[in-house]
């Protein structure tokens, strides 16, 4: 029987965090006796490849309260998949107290006791932009639109010859300096690429060389709000593959 998750993020609080129900007995493998003041989802799949969502309590959505609401915890088994798209969900109360569970695109336990219903995540990921190295495209045709500021670490998996990817960007409602910045670069060179939506015009690059983990490429550059802008991504393996994550935020 799943066991659900409906009361553990059924309102938002005044002060921003998300309460459960006062007296929640948390011995069930329910997490509603925590208040959340922050929701983190991570994705990683060797093919989908990966991403991470932060939201506090006060930037979640109707949508987003409304899909966690209704999240489920299903008994555990033994069925394993090897390269199949895994989440971890982390919510963090106001004393810093964190409940971590996980799932996957198959439900399989693969030996845990207990795990998130995959089913029941969907409605959550329908909210997010965040996008991972399949989701991005090659081609500016085929460009994904992402929103700056939205809590998104947008994921890009680096081989050797990894080919740059495109995404479209939304700038913030109120328009102004958006910073573009790559991170975990070390052992790959990147590169950031801003052209207008067209991808005709180049307005800023930025290159790095990943000699350390924190040596990665990033731009600012004034953006007009309502408008879309091409970003070309460049991450490529020279000593070290794996993913680098990308944050676009208004300054």
């Amino acid at each position: 029987m799943a066991l659900a998750l409906g009361s553990l993020v059924g309102a938002c609080s005044t002060g921003g965090s998300i309460p459960g129900p006062s007296g929640a007995d948390d011995t069930q493998g329910t997490l509603a006796s925590l208040g959340y003041q922050q929701v983190t989802l991570r994705s990683f799949g060797y093919w989908g490849g990966s991403f991470t969502w932060v939201a506090p309590g006060e930037a979640l959505t109707r949508e987003q309260v409304d899909a966690l609401a209704g999240l489920e915890l299903i008994p555990g088994n033994a069925d394993c998949w090897e390269d199949i798209q895994e989440y971890e969900l982390v919510m963090v109360d106001a004393a810093g107290q964190e409940r971590r569970v996980v799932t996957n695109e198959r439900n399989a336990g693969c030996g845990t006791q207990e795990m998130l219903d995959y089913e029941t995540l969907k409605p959550l990921l329908a909210t997010l932009q965040c996008v991972g190295t399949e989701q991005a495209s090659a081609q500016l045709s085929g460009a994904r639109t992402v929103q700056a500021g939205d809590g998104c670490q947008h994921g890009f998996f680096s081989y050797r010859d990894e080919p740059p990817r495109w995404v479209k960007v939304a700038p913030a409602s109120e328009g102004g300096p958006h910073t573009f910045e790559l991170l975990h670069c070390e052992g790959k060179t990147t590169g950031l690429e801003l052209f207008d939506e067209a991808g005709a015009v180049l307005l800023a690059q930025s290159h790095a060389d990943g000699s350390s983990a924190s040596a990665c490429a990033k731009l600012t550059h004034p953006l007009e709000a309502g408008q879309r802008y091409s970003l070309r991504v460049t991450s490529q393996a020279v000593s070290m593959g794996g993913h680098v994550n990308l944050v676009v935020r208004r300054d």
